[in-house]
């Protein structure tokens, strides 16, 4: 893995990942896709390969429900396991979209919320895992302590301590297997233990880093972030989980992430709702998002975004359609949806691409924001999602 800065580091960044084994080049700031058990929500292998995506977040605790993992028996690795051969697989513990509360982490292990249970994964879990797959690049396990959690200077000190062996137990089998390694930086709200953790984690020689801001509360991630990024060589790559949401990204690229999860395009599936947003244009849309609940979708049969081209627009399927699809429960509207909100945060991961190319981010970034943020398209919990609670019709 080899991460090339195109402009100055003092300004917004803009680069390019290359993956030798795979002879691909990802430009940055970009998106990794969001997936359940190795499978992005709601589309088969197929479906992605429509879609201009090229790599996928895969979280451990999705497969370690059972004490011995049959993915850990699988001697043909994680790309054929689940079928995506041609895709860079990323490979982390916990899932790129929350911080779901389990046990308590000890010395030895990050305990994981599964189907099974809670299960604890060591570095030994770990390696086995990595022997296994062989992803194009991994993290190691971090001792995150979850946003709010009333906790003292020496748990957080503990944290980074915990953090930091388990990377260099870690990092002699990653080099063994040479897959590119990335590190996590903790720290919580402790602003002397996340230059300590980022002072100590630079020295490690790894490919890149990642944070957390599901360990902060409001927007207290902007400051902690800043704090830590200081300490972090601008040569190599940052990934950050808990920034999904578009203004999100726009303040993490504007920061210095170059890696996001796109696990936003899940949320708003499971809403029914299609990403409207743009960025970097003149004109910008008045909605963000449409909801394809709205009993007003019935008569509507325009695609979903008139100016969009993927499958799902291009095709063209109408809202009326769709709006059908969901409420009657079919398979085939969360599908089309998923497609569509896919496409829509890669274009927008264009956009801001060729802004900073033009030089004009900041600007568009200000534009963006004064025209969206005052939009809620966060209302509906996804625990209170209307396609798992709205009951078909009897006939």
């Amino acid at each position: 893995m080899q991460f090339t800065a195109h402009n100055d580091p003092a300004t917004i960044r803009r680069g390019t990942l290359h993956f030798s084994t795979k002879d691909k080049t990802i430009q940055t700031p970009a998106l990794i896709a969001y997936s359940i058990r190795g499978s992005v929500p709601h589309l088969v292998p197929d479906n992605l390969n429509l879609l201009p995506v090229d790599m996928v977040h895969v979280a451990l605790e999705h497969f370690v429900e059972q004490n011995e993992p049959p993915s850990f028996k699988y001697t043909k690795g994680l790309h054929s396991y689940i079928n995506l051969p041609n895709h860079l697989l990323f490979c982390d513990v916990r899932d790129a979209s929350k911080l779901d509360p389990a046990a308590a982490n000890t010395e030895s292990y990050v305990a994981v919320d599964t189907h099974g249970g809670v299960r604890k994964v060591t570095t030994d879990v770990w390696i086995k895992a990595i022997e296994a797959y062989r992803p194009d690049w991994a993290a190691t396990p971090a001792d995150v302590i979850k946003a709010g959690e009333d906790v003292k200077n020496k748990r957080i000190r503990k944290a980074s301590d915990r953090t930091l062996r388990w990377l260099e137990t870690c990092q002699i089998k990653a080099k063994e297997l040479n897959i590119p390694l990335f590190a996590p930086v903790v720290g919580y709200n402790n602003d002397m233990e996340r230059i300590r953790s980022a002072k100590a984690t630079a020295e490690k020689d790894v490919d890149g880093f990642v944070l957390n801001a599901f360990e902060l509360e409001g927007e207290g991630w902007i400051d902690a972030f800043e704090t830590s990024l200081k300490e972090l060589p601008s040569s190599k790559p940052k990934l950050a989980y808990g920034l999904s949401t578009p203004e999100r990204i726009l303040k993490g690229v504007s920061i210095g992430i170059d890696m996001f999860d796109n696990s936003y395009a899940y949320e708003m599936t499971e809403k029914g709702r299609a990403i409207t947003f743009r960025f970097g244009q003149t004109s910008l849309p008045t909605t963000k998002t449409i909801d394809l609940w709205e009993e007003s979708m019935s008569q509507s049969f325009i695609p979903l975004d008139p100016s969009c081209t993927c499958y799902s627009c291009s095709t063209p399927h109408s809202r009326a359609y769709i709006h059908h699809l969901l409420d009657a429960h079919e398979m085939l509207g969360p599908l089309l949806l998923m497609i569509h909100n896919v496409f829509q945060l890669e274009q927008f991961m264009t956009s801001i691409r060729n802004s900073i190319d033009e030089g004009r981010f900041e600007q568009d970034m200000q534009s963006f924001l004064d025209t969206y943020s005052s939009i809620d398209d966060e209302g509906v919990a996804l625990e209170d999602n209307p396609m798992k609670k709205k009951q078909a019709h009897v006939l």
